[in-house]
């Protein structure tokens, strides 16, 4: 299993299951037919966060992921701050409560909540824009990958 596939596809689930949200898509610039309010989860980044000092001794290590959240609203410019709020607090507590997630991210993981910035509407949009922030750390397993591909590295031991 990728665990880093896992987890963007139950970051799209949570947000698709959150109340009020009309659409959850991934890596997408805008959700069809403007259903709103909708969530756009962004891949964002994937680092190396730490592993053993020998990559022969271990094919483990553990990763951090930004993955970012975009909640779209359209409302009146009165409306859309509190809209914005009140959907950032339902996806946080979704996230950061989701035993499927904490699963994924194991013993030595996480899922760390870095905050939110409120995008400035475009011209197109005329809508803002409220993009959450998220750092999910997690083991990658060498032979998670290797499974997957149906290969198996046969590296001589020196």
């Amino acid at each position: 299993m990728d665990k880093r596939e896992a987890i963007l596809q139950r970051l799209v689930e949570l947000c698709a299951a959150t109340t009020g949200i009309v659409s959850a898509k991934r890596n997408v610039l805008d959700v069809p037919l403007l259903g709103r309010p909708a969530i756009v989860v962004q891949d964002g980044s994937e680092e190396r966060l730490d592993g053993p000092a020998s990559e022969s001794r271990s094919g483990v290590q553990r990763l951090e992921m930004a993955p970012q959240l975009w909640l779209l609203v359209r409302g009146a410019a009165d409306d859309a701050g509190p809209l914005m709020s009140l959907f950032r607090a339902r996806i946080l507590s979704a996230v950061i409560t989701d035993q499927t997630l904490r699963d994924l991210t194991g013993t030595v993981g996480g899922i760390r909540y870095d905050g939110c910035t409120v995008a400035e509407p475009t011209a197109e949009t005329k809508e803002p824009r409220l993009d959450i922030n998220f750092t999910i750390t997690y083991t990658l397993a060498m032979s998670d990958l290797e499974a997957i591909n149906g290969v198996q590295h046969n590296i001589p031991k020196r």
